[in-house]
């Protein structure tokens, strides 16, 4: 199966006109998000200050959390609902256990029977809108490994939902689905364009997919790309100017970018990531090394998320990355340089293509280096 779910640049050069769409779009639905959940959102802000259970961030960050549970809660609550405690509680050890790389491949093996078995099962009843059930999708999301710097977010929420009547609960949780609901209709109009192979491509993969460790991650629907693109123009927005401020840049790039695969590779390993060697003139990475010396900043090839490490003593503010990856995982990753200290930017990849998760020989692929440039606050495109 050679389908790739989504293209930015659709049938175009590029995919500055992608952006465009999507800068305007994310303005529209921050609009859509203060109207119908504004006065919650600045509550729930005051009760995490007031109670010190996180450094606070910027408000355009949890208008993005509040889409977040509607469309989690849309997708994966009826699946939640029927995952038994046994499994729930193996999928989340397993999850775990992943990171010991003597013996990932067998817990990935057994995982992927696992999520195959226990995490697709849902039926078409309508999920009360509570507290229980809000633990519920927590811990679905624990087990599948895929979501966890938005189960922080989540449980922050919970906490808050603790000082809540039944009544508040239900109101904030029934608005998330309503922004959910007005949010799919409208993305589908201004971005279904660059994610018309998704359904296509979902159909197949339920065989295709079946019994492997990536089965959840690789068939997320629609709505969640779309979600994704606006969390990250979310997330752009919200950290642009200490973004540019930053002592220092990186750019992050995944493995998909190369033009060899990883045993012809010349790229050198550091504690921060592989460095390109220049082995081959018409690789990606080789291209965005050159840009990178160019422009001053570093580049390194991240082969997943999960690699984004720092052994570096450094300071909120020093030091700026711009994470590349598909559009389904890049939120997370986002997340997750945060986290670490790092002021985050995102660049998607305008279209997927590794051979681990999407094309049966693999696709090299590439970004849209206007976008990367203005990102980085250099006039020289027309994004400034």
């Amino acid at each position: 199966m050679k389908e790739i779910t989504y293209s930015l640049r659709e049938k175009y050069y590029n995919s500055n006109l992608f952006y465009d769409k999507l800068s305007s779009f994310t303005k529209n639905i921050e609009k859509d998000i203060d109207y119908t959940c504004g006065k919650y959102i600045k509550n729930y802000m005051n009760f995490l200050d007031k109670n010190h259970v996180e450094n606070m961030r910027t408000e355009l960050e949890y208008y993005m959390e509040i889409l977040m549970i509607g469309v989690l809660w849309k997708n994966y609550i009826n699946r939640a609902v029927n995952l038994k405690i046994v499994p729930k509680n193996i999928l989340i050890f397993l999850s775990h256990l992943r990171n010991l790389e003597n013996i990932k491949t067998y817990v990935d093996k057994n995982r992927g029977i696992m999520e195959t078995i226990f995490l697709n099962k849902e039926d078409n009843k309508i999920a009360n809108t509570n507290t229980g059930n809000f633990k519920k999708l927590i811990g679905y999301l624990e087990a599948t490994g895929d979501f966890k710097e938005e189960i922080k977010r989540l449980k922050n929420w919970e906490e808050y939902f603790k000082i809540k009547n039944d009544k508040e609960i239900k109101e904030i949780i029934s608005l998330s689905l309503q922004l959910e609901t007005i949010f799919e209709r409208k993305a589908k109009v201004e971005l279904g364009i660059y994610t018309k192979r998704v359904n296509d491509f979902l159909t197949l993969a339920d065989e295709k997919y079946k019994y492997r460790e990536d089965y959840i991650s690789c068939i997320k629907s629609e709505v969640e790309y779309h979600f994704n693109m606006v969390g990250a123009e979310i997330m752009n927005n919200a950290y642009k100017d200490q973004f540019i401020e930053a002592k220092e840049k990186r750019l992050l790039l995944p493995a998909c970018m190369r033009a060899q695969d990883e045993k012809k590779c010349k790229a050198r390993k550091t504690d921060e990531g592989y460095i390109c060697n220049h082995c081959t003139n018409s690789c990606n990475v080789n291209k965005y090394d050159k840009l990178g010396k160019e422009y001053n900043f570093q580049v390194y090839i991240i082969p997943h998320e999960s690699n984004i490490t720092t052994n570096t003593n450094f300071k909120y503010g020093d030091i700026g990355i711009i994470g590349v990856a598909c559009v389904t995982n890049l939120i997370s990753g986002g997340f997750k340089a945060k986290s670490l200290g790092f002021v985050p930017q995102c660049v998607f990849l305008d279209y997927c293509g590794c051979r681990a998760h999407w094309h049966e020989s693999g696709i090299i692929t590439d970004i849209n280096e206007d976008k990367l440039l203005s990102t980085l606050g250099i006039n020289k495109n027309r994004y400034i």
